[in-house]
């Protein structure tokens, strides 16, 4: 009898619903990275110049971290089926909104709206994993999740740039429509209602909340534009997101928050999350620049910039299930993390080691071994991230979670951005040192 379970599980109800709301995360994950690839096609197109065309990315990132703290209160109110229909349904026809924008204004306002409705789609996805699989069921599934987290950020680059080299820049946005068309469709006709809780919204609290969080994410995007602590607007948007944290944190700890706090008296919770923040950090920073230093350095096409790192993502399949299967079982999750972190600091330390010459093996070999440290980090620490939790707190649990994640993304390509800048003005000056018209190097 349990055979016959073991053998259907795929083909389970519940595993399909929870297949399909992952795909829904995947595609908003990979949103995050696939219009990066296809901005100079936008700003021909939108008439954007480099600094306003960024507000496209800056605002989706902006509303997604606002919304995401949310996911516990809002699944709680409207139950899950309820959010994860509204989701794909908005995150859908924004998506379509947005291909079909003509001027700026437009597409960040579109960009908004799909930031909005695709925020709770990853806490969504781990939530339902966790109330509804247990023991290996659920081993099984938050592999599948931790290949979305990891696969979003690979694919977005390799599609954004197959997409913008191949087709319309406007179809990167268009593709999404058919992944909410039949998830929603799954999520309608086979998920059941949950019990939904009549609770009261805390709108101080929120707007304390939405103010700190989202001046914080505004000052870690555009820090590095505006020269940082140089600029009085980027030190007012610090001071802003200090104080609306902290009266946040304040008012949650003596009358009511919109985010149960109590998740962090949960020391393993606290853990994963900063090894998640901090690994995130670490990853997206190698991911972020890479294309651009294959376009720019070596003068590789956009297309062949996102191929050539594809097998970081084969990699990374095959990884899964290997782990999944018989490392963790065999070593344990703490020993297969440490491992994933080891082998991720190798390949990061052989590409920091690149020459001028472009070296297809190099690129390869270190790509496909960030894909097996990546994986062999994110398994085992997505199976331990909940441990602790009554069902009850699944959803605070996720948005908190998948909130960490989100940020460390965006702190890691602003440090990298930071050091790329400061490093090529430090060369700049170096070279103008050197250039006279009395050196007879350049007579």
């Amino acid at each position: 009898m349990s055979t016959k379970v073991k053998a259907g599980f795929w083909s389970q109800k519940r595993t399909i619903i929870g297949l399909a709301i992952s795909l829904l995360a995947l595609a908003e994950i990979v949103d995050l990275t696939i219009v990066a690839v296809a901005i100079p096609q936008i700003m021909g197109a939108l008439g954007a110049n480099i600094e306003t065309v960024a507000d496209i990315t800056t605002i989706y990132i902006v509303a997604a971290a606002i919304c995401i703290l949310l996911s516990g209160l809002v699944i709680e109110k409207y139950g899950m089926k309820r959010v994860a229909l509204a989701s794909a349904i908005v995150f859908g026809i924004s998506s379509i909104m947005c291909g079909l924008s003509t001027s700026l204004t437009e597409m960040i306002i579109f960009r908004a709206i799909q930031g909005v409705g695709g925020a709770f789609l990853p806490s969504l996805a781990q939530a339902y994993i966790a109330t509804n699989f247990k023991k290996d069921e659920f081993n099984k599934m938050m592999a599948v999740y931790s290949m979305v987290i990891v696969m979003g950020p690979i694919l977005g680059p390799l599609l954004g740039g197959a997409i913008s080299e191949n087709m319309s820049w406007r179809w990167i946005f268009y593709v999404n429509v058919p992944i909410c068309v039949v998830a929603g469709v799954i999520i309608f006709f086979m998920m059941e209602n949950t019990k939904i809780k009549n609770i009261k919204i805390d709108y101080i609290s929120f707007g304390f909340m939405a103010i700190g969080v989202g001046c914080l994410e505004l000052f870690v995007d555009n820090g590095n534009s505006h020269g940082w602590f140089d600029s009085i607007g980027i030190i007012i948007l610090l001071a802003i997101a200090i104080l609306g944290i902290g009266f946040f944190l304040w008012r949650g700890l003596i009358c009511s928050s919109v985010i149960n706090l109590s998740i962090f008296k949960n020391t393993n919770f606290v853990i994963t999350s900063f090894l998640c923040f901090a690994f995130v950090l670490l990853f997206s920073a190698a991911l972020a620049y890479l294309p651009t230093m294959l376009q720019q350095i070596y003068g590789y096409p956009v297309d062949l910039a996102g191929y050539i790192t594809a097998p970081r993502g084969i990699s990374a399949a095959i990884t899964a299930i290997f782990v999944q299967a018989f490392l963790i079982k065999k070593i344990g999750c703490r020993s297969v993390m440490s491992l994933g972190m080891i082998i991720f600091a190798i390949s990061s330390f052989m590409q920091a080691s690149f020459s001028s010459i472009p070296n297809e093996f190099d690129i390869l070999s270190t790509t496909m071994l960030q894909g097996v440290g990546m994986m062999m980090f994110f398994i085992p620490l997505m199976q331990v991230v909940a441990v602790g939790f009554e069902e009850k707190d699944m959803g605070d649990m996720s948005g908190a979670f998948n909130f960490f994640r989100n940020f460390g993304s965006s702190v890691g390509t602003a440090v990298v951005a930071t050091i790329i800048s400061r490093s090529q003005q430090v060369h700049f000056q170096e070279v103008g040192q050197n250039i006279s018209a009395l050196n007879p190097n350049f007579q």
